[in-house]
């Protein structure tokens, strides 16, 4: 998963990450972490949980 981050942004050796690349990656990983709950509890709604 690293990798895509490092392709992502570009970087090049190890350099110490920027503020606004790790406030991104937040926010990437919060976003696909609400999407794949949401997937979860529209499945399990739909069961009839």
């Amino acid at each position: 998963m690293e990798e895509v981050f490092l392709l992502a942004f570009g970087d090049n050796g190890p350099r110490k990450k920027t503020a606004f690349q790790k406030l991104t990656i937040l926010i990437v990983v919060l976003m696909l972490v609400i999407t794949v709950a949401g997937i979860l509890v529209s499945a399990l709604g739909s069961l009839g949980w």
